[in-house]
Order: structure tokens, then C-alpha cells, then sequence
């Protein structure tokens, strides 16, 4: 059991400090050093590859990450991607990875997530910059509940 622990400890340390260097790499406008940093962190902590997780919808694609934890960070990431994209001047790929960060955030809760002051800004914040239309029947459903 404090293996187990240890091991998610040290995966969340390495998700804080994985956000960090994105959102300085961002801020220095060093926008290729920011993409490698979602792919790795993906990789590194989730075990997957980040443009393999955003082809699916995220209903099975939370089912394939299987905990509301590793969901959520992938929630995060693909929010910092549609941030770089709306930075590069790219506003259709910065709605979609919204639009599935979103629903992302919905699956993690879901699955059991309590949505910190963090998670709970960055869901009103998502909602309020996408058109909830473009969601899912299923995820319309869940935005109302939350």
C-alpha cells in the first residue's frame, strides 16, 4: 500500500511541476517547448500518448484512464493545449480541446472527482468560452447537474 502511495505521490509532484514549466514555456512564447511538455507529461504520467487520448471522445477515453484523478490531469493538459492553440492564433483547435476539457472534467467528476476551488474556476471558465450546444446530450446533462 505505500508503494502504491509513493507511486501516486510522486506522479502528482511530477503533474505540478510538468503544468509549471507549460505555462512558463507559454509565457515565454516558447510555444514548441510547451507542445513537447503536454506530450511528454502524457506519456511520463499517464502512460499514454496525449494525441492518442484526444482521438476519442472523452466518455472512453476516461473509461481507458480508469481513476477521476488521471482523467482530470489530462482535463488539464488538453485545457493548456487549447491555451497554446488560442495563443498561436488557432481559435477552431483551441474550441475543440476546450469542448473536450470540459467534458473531461465532467467524467472525472463522474468517476467520483470533488472539484477543488482549482478545478471548479477552470470548469466555469471552459464553460463560459465554449457554446454548451456543441456538448454531448449525455454531457449537457452532467453541466447541469454539476
Amino acid at each position: 500500500m505505500s508503494l502504491r502511495k509513493d507511486l501516486i505521490e510522486r506522479a502528482v509532484e511530477q503533474f505540478v511541476a510538468a503544468i509549471a514549466s507549460i505555462l512558463r514555456a507559454r509565457k515565454e512564447k516558447r510555444y514548441g517547448d510547451a507542445r513537447t511538455l503536454i506530450r511528454e507529461t502524457s506519456l511520463d504520467v499517464l502512460g499514454m500518448e496525449y494525441g492518442t487520448l484526444i482521438l476519442a471522445d472523452a466518455e472512453s477515453t476516461s473509461r481507458l484512464l480508469g481513476t477521476w484523478a488521471r482523467v482530470r490531469m489530462l482535463a488539464k493538459l488538453v485545457r493548456e493545449d487549447g491555451e497554446l492553440m488560442l495563443e498561436q492564433g488557432d481559435p477552431l483547435t483551441a474550441d475543440s480541446r476546450f469542448l473536450l476539457s470540459l467534458e473531461l472534467f465532467l467524467e472525472a467528476m463522474s468517476l467520483g472527482l470533488n472539484p477543488d476551488t482549482e478545478d471548479a474556476t477552470a470548469i466555469a471558465e471552459l464553460r463560459g468560452s465554449i457554446d454548451t450546444a456543441s456538448l454531448s446530450e449525455r454531457h449537457q446533462r452532467m453541466l447541469a447537474q454539476a
